[in-house]
């Protein structure tokens, strides 16, 4: 994991998310390097058990994309699943970039302000999933709410 030509400091960032997917423990995950100017912080390939990142992105990105190996294994296919998902497992203290896809209308400050409530928020939409298919759209209203 994570020996792309990354710092130190950026491996050991990597490390702390993969922590926590003890889901992902046993599987052989690699890390890939993406050249920085590229309009993809991170990418993801399931079935190959392949990672790439920019180096330096946020805790929230490598999240995401460590999801994405989850997904149909428990996780609903999706970028915005994806987003839920990840942030719902992201410690408070590791929110340190709003969820692209899930509020990419949101501006930073409204993140900062909010970020603890949206958390909380995409933990009981996966609770809300187990019996109403449209959790994303009851979590957008939710979402719509913070100010």
């Amino acid at each position: 994991m994570a020996e792309a030509g990354f710092s130190g400091d950026f491996k050991q960032k990597v490390l702390n998310v993969y922590s926590l997917f003890p889901e992902l423990q046993d599987d052989e995950i690699t890390c890939g390097f993406i050249r920085k100017g590229s309009r993809l912080l991170g990418t993801a390939r399931g079935w190959s058990g392949q990672i790439a990142l920019q180096p330096n992105v946020g805790r929230m990105t490598i999240a995401h994309e460590l999801t994405h190996l989850l997904q149909g294994n428990g996780v609903p296919h999706g970028e915005k699943a994806c987003d839920i998902w990840a942030l719902a497992r992201l410690p408070r203290d590791m929110l340190d970039e709003r969820p692209y896809y899930l509020l990419r209308h949101w501006h930073l400050e409204r993140w900062l302000r909010n970020r603890a409530q949206a958390k909380s928020l995409c933990e009981q939409a996966i609770e809300v999933r187990r019996t109403n298919r449209t959790y994303i759209k009851w979590l957008s209203a939710q979402l719509r709410q913070l100010r």
